[in-house]
């Protein structure tokens, strides 16, 4: 396949035959999602004295288990991949642990190239 990547299942989106038979003339397109707030690594991983309380990684797994879906509807490698990426984007908002809405907030995609 010419060049999707979602970080964190970019090997699984390469390795899909369909996508790979379906976009293979297409050009390269990343996005990545993540939160910009400076204690979303520690909420997500845990400390020493606090047990990680993951949102990403979740989304991630959900999204996962639907690329076959997401790609039949998509138009294109770009659409698929930002469909994707938006999708990890909202299922993160909706899983990370009650605060004060700054972890909620800093949850972005953002397209990379």
């Amino acid at each position: 396949m010419a060049g999707a990547s979602l970080r964190g299942i970019g090997s699984l989106v390469s390795t899909t035959t369909m996508l790979r038979e379906k976009w293979t003339s297409q050009g390269s397109v990343v996005y990545t999602v993540g939160s910009s707030a400076e204690y979303s690594v520690y909420v997500e991983f845990g400390t020493s004295t606090q047990g990680a309380q993951p949102y990403l990684r979740p989304a991630v797994q959900r999204v996962q288990s639907r690329l076959a879906s997401i790609a039949s509807e998509a138009a294109g490698i770009e659409e698929f991949v930002k469909v994707a990426a938006h999708e990890i984007e909202r299922i993160a908002k909706e899983e990370v642990p009650v605060d004060t809405g700054n972890l909620r907030a800093s949850i972005r995609v953002n397209r990379v190239q």
